[in-house]
């Protein structure tokens, strides 16, 4: 993911902790109202998309006015897209129902969605209105969309990663040609001028693996379990035969620390870890990986906290480049928004062209966070 030097330096990155409702802000944004429809062309750059959740809902899903994604562009201006599948409520009256899949180009250029209408996947490019239909089989049957959406490098290349079977298609979008990846592989990247694609298993737990083929060859390479004692966790980003990863101090549990103590870097055909400290903000709780920003440095998306104030800023409110050699970041993107996000429905546009100042204050330590 990337974005162009138009764009604002605040920018909005996706919320990955899955099932959280809570206050973020975006320039520009207003109270629960439903925007004009985004336009045929024109609009330029998107820096961001999100549901709101409605408040006057009981249990605060994205009905109502909310019940279009919301597009805010690099200047501020918010649109809704109404033909994009949003929010659908299930059969079962028990269950919450499903969110559509939205996805933003690395330049915030193009978006891809599910269409309501004929249940296919688009994608758009925002400025000229041009637009490809995606030769991929929708599931039908389930409330929202069975699959995720996410670009791969820029807006040409587009990954569909199906819940049941687990299933990551890479389609060529331009091309509108369609490849089918080996089941439970995630696709991390693929280099469109040599062919090779880095693919990691997604549901292994202490075997985890990447997997690169390309070249007539598949190499598969074992993630390591530790970087020094801490177990690695989370979300990974590739690039080129690198991997990174943010290792917490604590996996996922009971509200466990997820203070980041190291950067980790692999080779995705060796498995070979080096590591160094990250430099971030005291306050920091949770950093995430998204992305490769240049050869040096990645993207990290985080939360940081505000004693005394709740909840506590949504992970993603604050957005770094860190360099993996030395650890040092610097604020590329902070959020802020009026509106209630629902849960983790919420897509991030562009940022490698964002400028950013030195991460001010003391280094990121661990903190007592956790079940007690």
């Amino acid at each position: 993911m990337n974005l162009t030097a138009r764009l604002h330096a605040t920018a909005l990155i996706a919320l990955v902790a899955t099932g959280l409702a809570v206050p973020t802000s975006a320039v520009g944004a207003v109270a629960p109202s439903r925007p004009p429809a985004l336009p045929e062309s024109g609009s330029g750059p998107a820096a961001f998309a999100y549901l709101c959740a409605n408040p006057k809902d009981p249990e605060k899903l994205p009905t109502g006015p909310c019940d279009t994604w919301r597009l805010v562009t690099a200047q501020g201006q918010i649109f809704s897209v109404p033909e994009a599948v949003a929010w659908e409520k299930g059969r079962d009256p028990n269950e919450d129902g499903g969110s559509g899949s939205f996805a933003i180009s690395p330049d915030g250029t193009r978006v891809a969605y599910h269409r309501a209408r004929d249940d296919r996947i688009v994608v758009r490019e925002l400025t000229s209105g041009k637009s490809w239909t995606i030769p991929y089989q929708v599931p039908t049957g389930l409330p929202g969309s069975p699959f995720s959406l996410k670009f791969v490098r820029d807006g040409r290349q587009l990954t569909i990663f199906a819940d049941d079977p687990e299933v990551a298609t890479l389609v060529q979008v331009e091309a509108g040609t369609a490849q089918r990846m080996p089941k439970g592989w995630i696709v991390l990247d693929a280099d469109p001028d040599t062919g090779r694609v880095t693919l990691q298993d997604e549901f292994a737990t202490s075997s985890r693996a990447f997997r690169t083929i390309g070249g007539g060859r598949t190499v598969t390479a074992k993630i390591p379990v530790y970087a020094h004692k801490h177990v690695i966790w989370g979300s990974f980003a590739a690039r080129d035969g690198r991997a990174a990863n943010l290792v917490p101090k604590e996996p996922p549990a009971c509200g466990p620390d997820m203070t980041p103590v190291w950067l980790a870097v692999f080779s995705t055909r060796t498995g070979k870890m080096t590591t160094v400290k990250p430099r971030l903000p005291a306050d920091v709780y949770r950093a995430d990986v998204i992305d490769w920003l240049n050869a040096k440095e990645i993207v990290a998306a985080t939360g940081r906290e505000r004693p005394g104030k709740t909840p506590d800023t949504a992970v993603g409110s604050y957005v770094y480049a860190m360099n993996v050699t030395t650890g040092a970041s610097r604020l590329i993107a902070k959020l802020s928004t009026t509106e209630e996000v629902y849960r983790d429905s919420l897509e991030v546009g562009g940022y490698a062209g964002a400028q950013g100042r030195p991460a001010a204050g003391k280094v990121a330590k661990p903190g007592k966070r956790g079940c007690g």
